[in-house]
């Protein structure tokens, strides 16, 4: 396991034999704990959970006052709090002049006295988590008591930071091929549809047209109504081709995401949308992100504006995102005909489904005229240590 424990060890120089006894049983028995960490971190393939899990066994073998995580985003060259306090996490990032940040490059771990993440600590030890040769992030102990870390907490921190890199990096190998297998189903599912259903769809509408063309006024309107139907499945479909070959990252509730539908539907229906997006704090979107939250938002508000463009006749929508005591409101208002809230057709039944999903309020209400749509989902705020 941790290298600084052997070299300990072999530096351990005192004429007492307890206190060798001492030194050599309390290094063993951090050794052990490091290890079952190890053991225990690398079970999980879900960051999140491997976050919480090497947080609640740092705290076992490292009896700092608190320990705090931050990742590093390498696309952005960000370094977001990932676990710590509540007023470090709610800093969200770590600012690039942090102090801390040079423990990045070295090998050993970087103690501090001052300028701590945490701004009741007073002492820190950081280390890098680092695989295959990549930065992930660091791992932090920090003491406000005035306690000065001894060399077995430092030696502790490198265990617990080697255990903990590879954990990470396991599970985010694993989220990259979950989400590839899932592109690869979603393109499949979307070239099945295309070669088979909507060239069938199509195909049956070039004979409804020959067949109308023998036939009677009364025949032809009504095969005309048939005709209408069946070009908005292919309709339908299309707009399904288009989701299913749109990767997650393209489906979330940021304004880019958002305005891309507006602008589609403005585009194929004359309606009139207006967007007020306030919501710009980029650690609520990223726990969103992280956790599939924004995907279901991002698919209910589509599913919201698909109903009033088909059936309420509404000639102007009001979309509204924003964030408001931790919690994330989206309202989606039309001018149309309205609706009865309790019928189980017009996709409510999916958008209640999502909504219990991720534990989100769903609330369908009447105007005068109009339907107003309220999608409310509380943002998970992390504890403190």
């Amino acid at each position: 396991m941790s290298w600084p424990l052997v070299e300990r060890r072999r530096a351990v120089r005192t004429d007492d034999p307890m206190a060798q006894i001492d030194q050599l049983a309390r290094a063993n028995e951090l050794l052990l704990a490091l290890q079952k960490m190890a053991v225990t971190l690398s079970s999980s393939l879900d960051v999140d959970e491997v976050i919480q899990r090497g947080v609640e066994q740092a705290r076992r073998v490292v009896k700092a006052d608190t320990i705090i995580v931050a990742l590093y985003d390498r696309a952005n060259d960000r370094w977001s709090i990932a676990a710590g306090p509540d007023s470090v996490v709610d800093g969200a990032f770590v600012p690039v002049d942090s102090p801390v940040l040079r423990c990045v490059a070295s090998d050993r771990p970087l103690t501090l006295t001052g300028d701590q993440l945490w701004s009741d600590a007073d002492h820190g030890v950081y280390h890098v988590l680092r695989a295959r040769g990549d930065v992930l992030g660091l791992l932090a102990g920090e003491w406000s008591t005035g306690h000065q870390p001894l060399v077995a907490e430092t030696e502790a921190i490198v265990g617990v930071a080697d255990a903990l890199a590879l954990a990470l990096d396991n599970a985010r190998i694993f989220s990259r091929l979950a989400d590839r297998a899932a592109h690869d189903e979603r393109s499949r599912v979307a070239r099945e549809l295309h070669d088979r259903v909507s060239g069938s769809l199509a195909a049956i509408g070039f004979e409804l047209d020959d067949i109308a063309r023998g036939l009677g006024e009364q025949d032809r309107v009504a095969i005309a109504r048939v005709r209408a139907h069946l070009g908005e499945t292919v309709t339908e479909i299309r707009e399904l081709l288009d989701d299913l070959r749109t990767d997650d990252d393209g489906r979330s509730i940021d304004r880019a995401s958002i305005v891309a539908l507006v602008e589609r539907l403005m585009g194929r229906s004359g309606i009139t949308v207006t967007l007020e997006h306030d919501l710009t704090s980029s650690g609520t979107l990223e726990a969103l992100r992280t956790d599939g939250s924004a995907i279901e938002l991002h698919l209910m508000v589509r599913e919201a504006l698909l109903n009033a463009e088909r059936h309420s006749g509404a000639r102007n929508i009001l979309v509204e995102v924003r964030e408001t005591e931790n919690t994330v409101i989206i309202r989606v208002t039309d001018d149309g005909r309205g609706f009865d809230p309790t019928s189980v057709g017009h996709g409510l039944f999916g958008m209640r489904e999502r909504a219990a999903w991720i534990g989100a309020a769903l609330e369908i209400t009447p105007g005068v005229p109009g339907t107003v749509i309220t999608i409310a989902l509380p943002v998970e705020t992390r504890s403190a240590p």
